[in-house]
């Protein structure tokens, strides 16, 4: 199968292209497909006629997206719409990565895919925008929501809790925020057995993410024990996120509910905690 994916270099594009060698991938970095430019799209995807089209790419910061909001509307919204139709109109599948931050983060169990959106800053919106222009083409769409998504490349959670446990002695971290660690390679395991059940009886939305579930001082403590043994715990203090300034909000509750997913493609999950430890582990 020729499967085009953009954003091959960021967190989740890096870990799909790694995992789906048994497939003829085409991996597009900004500089060779630019998702603010619609006609470059169109270009692309005309020339190289894939059989599945995957886009991980997106626009990540959701603070900077408060006040680039037109930015991140075009390559979250309109870009993947673009895809959407010419996926539709080549009568190929579709996938795109969405997020938790659709919801409000307001229920006091995990979020489920038919839950009510209601995103609580622009990140959140555009991504949600995205979705329904997907849902609005039709066709053989599959939307992946995911959460705290990690790795060991880019910007990420983990990498800072890394840097932070090299270079500082105390750590304050938000506890009362609480979701599922997803690690990019997790990601591209799952999607690699996707792949060969998906028809066009079994599209739409799914919560992709490890079991269980934690805050963000659960997941720093975690993550340290594991990387830097002579840190001492101790000095990792749990913190109230209205300590924590930033420009977006984040909802508190993001856990995803994964039991659609894993029953409509007859799939079996790891805890995040021992995702955790195989990235570690191949890192």
């Amino acid at each position: 199968m020729k499967i085009l994916i953009t954003g091959s270099t960021g967190q989740v594009g890096h870990a799909l292209v790694k995992n789906l060698i048994n497939h003829q991938v085409v991996a597009l970095t900004r500089n060779d497909c630019d998702l603010s430019k619609p006609d470059e799209i169109k270009r692309i995807i005309d020339h190289h006629i894939p059989d599945l089209i995957i886009n991980p790419a997106a626009y990540t910061d959701v603070d900077q997206a408060e006040t680039d909001k037109e930015q991140a509307y075009r390559i979250n919204c309109d870009a993947p719409k673009l895809m959407a139709l010419k996926a539709y109109e080549c009568d190929i599948p579709f996938i795109h990565f969405s997020t938790d931050y659709v919801f409000n983060g307001k229920k006091e169990s995990s979020y489920e895919e038919n839950d009510t959106t209601e995103p609580l800053g622009i990140y959140g919106e555009s991504k949600l925008a995205g979705e329904n222009a997907i849902k609005e083409v039709g066709g053989q769409f599959y939307i992946f929501r995911t959460s705290w998504v990690y790795s060991n490349i880019g910007r990420n959670f983990f990498l800072t809790m890394k840097k932070f446990s090299e270079e500082k002695d105390e750590l304050n971290i938000v506890s009362n925020q609480y979701g599922v660690p997803t690690s990019n390679h997790f990601i591209a395991q799952q999607i690699n057995k996707i792949i060969p059940f998906m028809d066009k009886g079994n599209t739409g939305i799914f919560h992709l993410v490890p079991d269980g579930e934690c805050s963000w001082y659960e997941f720093a403590i975690q993550i340290i024990e594991k990387l830097n043994p002579n840190f001492d715990l101790k000095k990792i203090s749990p913190i109230d996120s209205k300590k924590y300034k930033s420009k977006a909000k984040r909802p508190q509750n993001s856990i995803l509910s994964n039991k659609k997913v894993k029953k409509v493609f007859m799939l079996k999950f790891k805890h995040w905690k021992t995702e955790l430890e195989e990235l570690i582990y191949e890192t």
